[in-house]
């Protein structure tokens, strides 16, 4: 009778057997991981990437941006007018606004394109991180498993104990209990007692070790069955002690086949206690150990970055490198995948006794902070920073949007609502998200800057060209007039010189 499987190779979690829906991106991101050979060096890449796509639609979109408040500042004295005009009145304020705006070439919606981009790309983003972060779990899932099941076969069919497994047709790896009976001193000296209480025939049957009056009188008995009692569950109450406290009874009456099935099953489960004992002790301590030491070391793909234990979950201090319980690791990974076989799409299931035998070494890793939520507070002050840069270089416009200044006003709270949401995602979401956003807002805000500057210093350029085009011009004018002057002065001379010559003429003849 074989009772014990322990190989969890059976219950492995197959990534063929399950639809993650990895697109273009997930694929791009696992490719970036893999050349860096970094989780994080990767996310950063990626970012940049994105945002160099974005790049060009940027450029335009603050080009646009500062032309249109160049233009709200030229339109300022009349639109301050009209605000004062039409205080009680918004309505006709925008009317107005907006037939000054065409009239100057203002077009407040030239840079909502960019914005649109960008909103799709950070949707698509957040569902590629869903998706690989969840991908990315279930192979460190599959390689724990594989270096459990490695350690458990180096350990029976390989090691000390080969004689004593066989491995069955679908891959689950038993105790054979004859051989583990007749070995037991050697095997497991913890449980040589167990042939005082249960006793093997010539035919390789069990029974129990009892005598006409159902007493367990051999030596050693009565100290093993003190030592299981704990554990016979449903059968503990039929083991009764004697008066004498020297030997226990098996407390049953008759020779009726239900008493006699009720011996059967007494003596498996007295079996079925030394051998998961011996097993747990001598095999999957050691292969947790090893599992352990793999981690550890490294040999377990492992998704770390800096001070993060675990890329894929938030940097904060109430998650943990290793999801604590098969249910939590199940709603992690069923968020983004659902079997591609015939059975049930919407779970992803997960062997709760498989997850815990094989994690059972990771103790400390279910246990430790993930993080010390500093990427969330930086992936918070980035937002901010990204969002108030914005607001400075659009103050013209938002001041002079509405009658009442309620533009303004509204996006004073939007500076403040997208760092409070982001931050909720950064807590929601993994690390990786973090380290999107906040190398994403760093690039924003210092390509902003850069784009600003340039951009001011093209308009001071053009408007010191036009300004000197417009002195020149005022120069050309004035020599122009200078030489009529000039020329209207010679003639008025040579008018003057000659009329005096005909004056002398006339006098000579008189």
């Amino acid at each position: 009778m074989n009772l014990f499987g322990i190989l969890a190779k059976v219950a492995t979690f197959a990534l063929t057997d399950y639809d993650f829906n990895l697109n273009f991106i997930g694929e791009y991101i696992g490719w970036l991981i893999k050349i860096t050979g970094s989780v994080g060096f990767g996310i950063i890449l990626f970012t940049l990437t994105l945002r160099l796509i974005v790049l060009p639609f940027d450029i335009f979109s603050k080009i646009k941006t500062k032309k249109n408040a160049a233009k709200m500042e030229e339109m300022r004295p009349e639109l301050e007018k009209l605000q004062k005009q039409y205080a009680n009145d918004k309505n006709l304020y925008n009317q107005k606004m907006l037939a000054l705006q065409k009239k100057n070439g203002y077009s407040p919606l030239s840079g909502c394109l960019p914005m649109i981009l960008s909103l799709v790309i950070f949707i698509i983003a957040i569902n590629a991180f869903r998706t690989y972060s969840a991908v990315s779990m279930a192979n460190e899932y599959n390689d724990i498993i594989s270096h459990y099941n490695s350690a458990v076969e180096d350990l029976t069919l390989n090691g000390d104990y080969k004689d004593l497994y066989e491995k069955g047709e679908n891959g689950e790896l038993s105790v054979i209990n004859a051989v583990f009976y007749d070995n037991v001193d050697s095997y497991y000296p913890e449980g040589k007692d167990l042939k005082s209480v249960v006793n093997k025939d010539g035919e390789g049957n069990f029974s129990l070790n009892i005598d006409a009056e159902n007493k367990f009188t051999a030596a050693g008995a009565t100290e093993y069955i003190e030592k299981i009692k704990g554990s016979l569950g449903i059968y503990e109450d039929y083991f009764v002690k004697g008066e004498s406290d020297e030997y226990y009874s098996f407390d049953i009456s008759g020779e009726s086949e239900e008493n006699e099935k009720l011996k059967e099953n007494c003596t498996a489960a007295i079996l079925d206690i030394t051998v998961n004992s011996f097993v747990n002790e001598k095999v999957i301590s050691l292969a947790n150990e090893r599992v352990k030491a793999a981690y550890e070391n490294g040999e377990i793909l492992k998704s770390s970055f800096l001070w993060v234990k675990n890329v894929w979950m938030p940097d904060v201090s109430y998650e943990h490198p290793i999801v604590p319980s098969a249910k939590n690791f199940q709603s992690k990974i069923s968020a983004a995948a659902t079997r591609s076989c015939s059975c049930d799409r919407t779970q992803v299931p997960v062997d709760t006794a498989v997850y815990d035998a094989v994690t059972a070494g990771l103790y400390k890793q279910k246990e430790q902070a993930n993080g010390y939520f500093i990427m969330v507070i930086l992936s918070i002050l980035t937002t901010f920073l990204s969002q108030f840069v914005m607001q400075k270089m659009q103050k013209a416009q938002l001041e002079l949007q509405s009658v009442d200044g309620q533009a303004a006003m509204t996006q004073k709270m939007m500076m403040w609502m997208m760092p409070i949401m982001f931050g909720f995602f950064a807590f929601s979401y993994s690390t990786a998200f973090s380290i999107y956003m906040t190398v994403s807002s760093i690039v924003t805000t210092v390509s902003s800057v850069l784009i600003n500057i340039f951009i001011e210093k093209n308009i001071s350029t053009q408007k010191a060209a036009k300004a000197s085009a417009g002195r020149s011009k005022k120069e050309i004018n004035r020599i122009e007039q200078e030489k009529l002057a000039a020329e209207e002065q010679a003639k008025a001379k040579a008018l003057e010189k000659e009329q005096k010559k005909n004056g002398k003429k006339e006098n000579k003849n008189k």
